[in-house]
């Protein structure tokens, strides 16, 4: 089944990079705009200058950010801000992050996993992927021949053995960040041995960075077809992997809300949603968004179930199936059955047709934060918000062990890996 292994990490050496705090990133794909260049500024060594560079002020137009990144990562291990490590290693990342006022730690284990490709059923993915992301990702990889982020994997922990404190060795990075810190430690041989040992039985669901798995896997194909010998060792079959127990306390999946805009002038007819009851959640304000998120977790027990802000104008409303399996009915029968049973497959295929929303793509924004979609409706920005629960790992699994895929935007897994912790170069 899975094989991963130890790995000789490039990572930030602090006595010459700084402070670690200024030298890591969030992943290049939930970073934009302003917060690029803000990151920038941090430090000349910010690992998003190699991750995401083609906005970067210094550079001029045309410039080939590819080839600026490979430049800039080999001055940096010249200069000693990067250092490679003599021996190949596990690590444990902790990260410590804040949600809804109560502090938390999520442990990953930082590993070289081996490429699979998803029909054999070993490294399984849940959504799908666009073809533009990946692209640019390979370009880099060609260009650098490092993977500067990981992909976050979940694994069941029956029969893993977790880590006590004398399995692992000094912090080698520990980055304090207003919000969240990021700590890095090797793993002893002889606990990593073991942890390794026990994949040999189980598989991998790709939580974050599916299209740099997909990515990787174009990049190793290249490298076998130009071969003239394959032996399945070389550096390309593996990726870099950050493993997290299906069961770790800090495992946080946020929910997805949707923002839409309907045919102008707005006329939702509630009757038109005649497979849902419509509660009245009261006057469209935060005590009241409060109420209305606290009675759709409960809602979500029992089934599928939706807020929504603005159906009728300045109102709030909790969405519940009258009979369930008629609205699963709407769904696409050639779906699996845990497919079918998603949230996000019931709003798009039994809600949103009836509201009359039409598909387009500049017709439906995203947020993870109810009160940022109150605020969006009532500033007229937005028509309508549908308020979901969180996707449950359950269910994330499910799908994926049916060999299904879930609709864009159905997880979102918090907080995310940081870039620059720790990185896996292939020379």
């Amino acid at each position: 089944m899975a094989e991963i292994r130890p790995f000789r990490a490039l990572r930030y050496d602090p006595a010459v990079a700084g402070d670690p705090a200024r030298v890591v990133a969030p992943p290049y794909d939930v970073v934009a705009g302003r917060e690029r260049l803000d990151l920038y500024a941090r430090s000349p060594y910010n690992v998003s200058r190699v991750d995401y560079a083609e906005d970067r002020p210094d550079l001029a137009p045309g410039v080939d950010h590819y080839a600026v990144a490979h430049r800039d990562l080999a001055a940096w291990l010249e200069e000693g801000v990067l250092c490679r490590e003599s021996e190949p290693r596990l690590y444990v990342y902790d990260q410590e992050f804040v949600l809804d006022g109560a502090r938390r730690t999520r442990r990953a284990v930082f590993c070289a996993l081996r490429l699979e490709e998803w029909e054999k059923g070993i490294v399984l993915p849940h959504e799908v992927t666009g073809a533009g992301a990946k692209l640019d990702r390979l370009r880099l990889l060609q260009a650098t021949r490092v993977q500067l982020s990981p992909v976050m994997a979940l694994y069941q922990p029956e029969g893993v053995p977790s880590f006590a404190d004398r399995d692992l060795g000094a912090p080698v990075l520990d980055a304090v960040l207003p919000d969240e810190r990021h700590t890095l430690r090797p793993v002893r041989r002889e606990a990593a041995d073991g942890f390794c040992a026990a994949f040999a039985d189980r598989k991998l669901y790709v939580a974050d960075g599916h299209h740099r798995y997909e990515t990787a896997l174009s990049y190793r194909d290249e490298w076998r077809t130009a071969a003239a010998d394959w032996t399945g060792e070389e550096p390309e079959n593996f990726i870099l992997a950050a493993l997290v127990s299906t069961r770790d306390p800090g495992l946080v999946i946020l929910p997805t809300h949707r923002l839409l805009r309907l045919p102008k002038p707005l006329r939702i007819q509630l009757r038109s949603l005649r497979l849902f009851a419509l509660e009245d959640g009261g006057v469209a304000n935060e005590p009241n968004l409060d109420a209305l998120v606290r009675r759709l977790q409960e809602a979500g027990r029992r089934g599928p179930a939706f807020g929504a802000i603005g159906l009728e104008p300045g109102r709030l409303h909790l969405l519940t199936p009258r009979d369930a399996h008629a609205v699963i009915a709407r769904t696409p029968a050639e779906r699996s059955g845990e497919w079918r049973r998603l949230d996000v497959a019931v709003l798009a295929h039994a809600v949103l047709p009836a509201v009359g929303f039409d598909g387009s793509a500049e017709n439906i924004d995203y947020t993870e934060s109810h009160r940022h979609a109150l605020a969006a409706v009532v500033s007229g920005e937005w028509d309508v918000a549908f308020l979901l629960n969180p996707t449950p790992i359950e269910q994330v699994i499910a799908v994926a062990e049916a060999g299904d895929r879930m609709p864009r935007k159905s997880t979102f897994f918090y907080p995310k890996l940081a870039t620059g912790v720790v990185m896996r170069p292939l020379d």
